[in-house]
């Protein structure tokens, strides 16, 4: 029972923290929502909403996200590495590129999903800055896929979860339940940061009473990418497992995805 308690009590205050830290402003027919989430600049994030006649909600980032990406100097032209990263990230969120804008269509009542998607999209598509020309060619949930592959792990890509909050959360694949082992739902992070460890965290505990009980969460991460000991320490509080994906091939990990 104290579990539960814990659990109900850390959806409680995340959530009212994120509407605590929210700010907005009006700015003609758009209201602009200061997110407390961070880009590489260490800058708030920032999204627009507006509201049409026939009463949709149109989100959108005004194209920061990829401007600052050209202005440092990625390619994301049509065709190249980079820019076809970028179109699988916007369909795995179930956004669109119009433009340099990053845009997710909305309705009163699935708002709240369409912007936690549209954030999402854009921490990812952010995180395309880091991501060195020879590693480009395949996001990192791909280089997650050919290890299960090359394992004979076998999974369920994209499995998509509807949480307490009404809020739909997608996860880079989930393998199924055996004798042996729970259900297992799991998070392929290119860069492992503060932001990507409280939206997991609070996905995963969203979604505690759709899933089975004593399925598991485990985060594969890019260890290419340094990764702060207190990110670590959070996913150790909570009971989920963390897997460096330079250490993918020992034993005590093979063991854990294919038991």
């Amino acid at each position: 029972m104290q579990c539960d308690l814990s659990v109900q009590n850390m959806i409680e205050n995340y959530a009212n923290w994120l509407k605590s830290e929210i700010t907005t402003s009006q700015f003609g027919d758009y209201t602009e929502l200061t997110l407390p989430y961070v880009d590489r600049f260490n800058d708030y994030l920032q999204i627009y909403a507006k509201r049409n006649e026939d009463e949709t909600i149109e989100l959108t980032d005004d194209g920061y996200i990829i401007n600052n990406l050209i202005t440092s100097g990625v390619p994301l032209r049509k065709g190249t590495p980079k820019r076809n990263a970028l179109e699988q990230i916007a369909r795995n969120f179930n956004v669109q590129i119009r433009g340099e804008d990053i845009v997710a269509g909305a309705t009163p009542s699935n708002y709240p999903q369409k912007k936690h998607m549209l954030i999402q999209a854009m921490l990812l598509i952010d995180d395309l800055y880091a991501l060195s020309p020879e590693k480009v060619k395949r996001i990192f949930s791909e280089d997650v896929a050919t290890y299960f592959d090359a394992n004979e792990i076998y999974y369920v890509p994209n499995f998509s979860v509807v949480g307490k909050t009404e809020t739909q959360y997608t996860y880079d694949f989930v393998i199924q339940r055996t004798k042996n082992s729970p259900s297992r739902f799991c998070r392929a992070i290119n860069h492992l940061n503060t932001n990507q460890r409280d939206l997991a965290l609070f996905n995963w505990i969203d979604t505690q009473d759709k899933r089975q009980d004593d399925s598991k969460m485990i985060i594969i991460y890019n260890d290419e990418n340094s990764v702060k000991d207190e990110v670590l320490r959070g996913f150790v509080n909570y009971g989920v497992k963390t897997v460096p994906f330079s250490e993918r091939q020992r034993p005590e990990h093979i063991q854990l995805f294919a038991a």
